[in-house]
């Protein structure tokens, strides 16, 4: 009976201790999601335009997930190796890549990024490249940017729009802001409390830690499903193309901005490619090619318009899907790392310099939208 009671005496002053423990890990995990809160109320910002956009010549470190990252913002509201002075002109060629947070390089630094590694690899050449990439960013938005970029006095001489697989939904999401139901706020507010602070906890990643030396070769399988749970709610479409009317809608609504863009293309003088590709989900699944694909291929022919489909970059003949992942993902994330990035960025390569204008820009070319 003593030792019965010794036992309870024990479990109790455990239970006590666990509230204290949880007040210690929760104030481990505060200063990791803060940095994110102050982040997004700095670098990323409200535009009464864009929805949302970057702060030019602004920097700050973000976190992704465990991970830090600098993100640096050039004059011209743009990702970029520094905060620096970009001429609205460029003295030769320029390239722009337009789209959503693959364009962007999430995750990355600059230099590791599809943009970055483009403007290495053809800066020998004399071309400049510049990476318009922002989160989160559909035809819609670009649409916009790209009008408000040429408003400015931005120019350039081909542009490459990325078209994301879940465009569809942010089409769907941003609708209301379209059509002037919503605004857009101009001071962001930290969203703390809609992040899950647990995932920066000391408990969780002691968890994630045992988990990785428990079973250290099931790491890259581990990633993969977190992965493609990371964003399923945009491409909850491939399951069900025709119960999915949303989906639909949002290719609509993209198309008329891709053929707005395509016009404006023909207007100011400079050619427009269209780039698609997949997300891990469709890997794993084997539906690298679906509806998504085929719809932006058809519409490519019809306006033509050069396309490029990366899907068989990620279908490597006997190699699985797994090392495919490892090879060219952010870990546990759907993003490409510096590997992926690099591999897009050679391919894109002769394809851009193809499709390249010869340099010809005079000032009275220049025009307004």
């Amino acid at each position: 009976m003593t030792q019965i009671k010794k036992y309870k005496f024990k479990l109790r002053h455990l239970l006590l201790l666990l509230p204290v423990w949880w007040v210690i890990d929760f104030c481990f995990g505060l200063p990791i999601v803060w940095k994110i809160t102050r982040t997004e109320a700095w670098v990323r910002v409200g535009d009464p335009e864009l929805h949302h956009a970057f702060r030019p010549m602004s920097h700050q470190t973000e976190q992704y997930g465990p991970e830090q990252g600098k993100i640096l913002i050039n004059s011209l509201g743009a990702k970029d190796e520094s905060c620096r002075e970009v001429p609205p002109v460029a003295q030769g060629p320029r390239v722009a890549v337009f789209g959503d947070s693959f364009a962007e390089g999430w995750g990355l630094p600059f230099a590791e990024t599809v943009p970055g590694q483009l403007r290495e690899k053809l800066a020998p050449q004399g071309v400049d490249v510049l990476g318009f990439g922002i989160s989160s960013h559909c035809p819609s938005l670009t649409e916009r940017w790209m009008r408000k970029l040429i408003r400015e006095g931005v120019r350039w001489d081909l542009a490459v729009l990325m078209i994301d697989p879940g465009d569809s939904w942010d089409e769907k999401e941003i609708q209301p802001f379209l059509e002037g139901r919503t605004i857009a706020r101009i001071k962001n507010v930290p969203k703390f409390f809609r992040l899950r602070w647990y995932e920066y906890s000391l408990t969780y990643q002691s968890i994630q830690q045992i988990r990785r030396w428990l079973n250290p070769g099931g790491n890259c399988t581990c990633s993969l499903t977190e992965a493609i749970q990371g964003n399923e709610w945009k491409v909850a479409w491939l399951d069900d193309p025709s119960g999915s009317p949303w989906f639909w809608a949002g290719l609509e609504q993209s198309a008329r901005a891709v053929r707005n863009m395509q016009k404006l293309a023909t207007e100011q003088g400079f050619a427009l490619i269209l780039v698609v590709y997949p997300y891990p989900k469709m890997m794993v699944e084997k539906k690298l090619k679906n509806e998504y694909t085929e719809f932006w291929g058809s519409f490519a022919r019809e306006k033509g318009i050069p396309f490029e489909d990366l899907s068989p970059l990620f279908a490597e003949e006997g190699n699985r899907v797994e090392n495919v992942y490892r090879e060219n993902f952010i870990p546990g994330d759907f993003h490409w790392n510096a590997g992926g990035s690099a591999r897009i960025a050679d391919y894109l390569l002769p394809w851009i310099l193809k499709n390249l204008p010869v340099y010809k820009r005079t000032t009275h070319t220049i025009k307004n939208p």
